[in-house]
């Protein structure tokens, strides 16, 4: 551990310390982040950390890291494309009884209903030829549950829900 941090030295990108707040368990990580390519890394990190730290195996591992590292990703490539509010990312990760949850925070102004948008499917991806879009394909197939909502000046808050077997 660091010495200004309740995180791995490993999990602060670039100097910038994730915040810890106060009455966080062991069982919740909270990081609070530029919304750059830089903090993508260790948002890659903690999550794989809480993942394996529950229980799930290397596949559903690979698969929220994946899930999540791809709504970080679309939330700095394309919902801050605009001016967003603040240019940060938060995401929060909370290990329950059942299941490993994991929600992101964004400041943008422009509502991304990832949970309803159409997405390609595999069969549409293969016939295009392209060579991105499938992000929500894989947000949606490699997690349980997708909820997201949108508060008019604030932002998007999605959250991720992964079950134990």
């Amino acid at each position: 551990m660091s010495a200004n941090s309740d995180f791995p030295a490993n999990l602060q990108p670039n100097g910038v310390a994730p915040r810890s707040p106060q009455g966080v368990s062991s069982n919740e990580v909270r990081l609070h982040l530029p919304g750059t390519p830089e903090a993508l890394p260790p948002i890659r990190s903690a999550v794989v950390e809480v993942a394996e730290s529950c229980g799930f195996g290397e596949e559903d591992v690979a698969k929220i890291e994946m899930a999540v590292g791809e709504a970080c990703t679309n939330i700095i490539e394309h919902a801050y494309r605009t001016q967003p509010l603040k240019l940060e990312i938060e995401v929060h990760i909370h290990a329950l009884p059942d299941r490993l949850e994991v929600t992101i925070l964004d400041y943008s102004t422009i509502n991304f209903p990832i949970d309803t948008s159409g997405g390609m499917t595999i069969d549409e991806y293969i016939e295009t030829e392209r060579r991105r879009g499938l992000g929500l394909y894989i947000i949606r197939s490699f997690v349980d549950d997708v909820e997201h909502k949108f508060i008019c000046g604030q932002g998007n808050e999605l959250k991720l829900t992964k079950f134990f077997a």
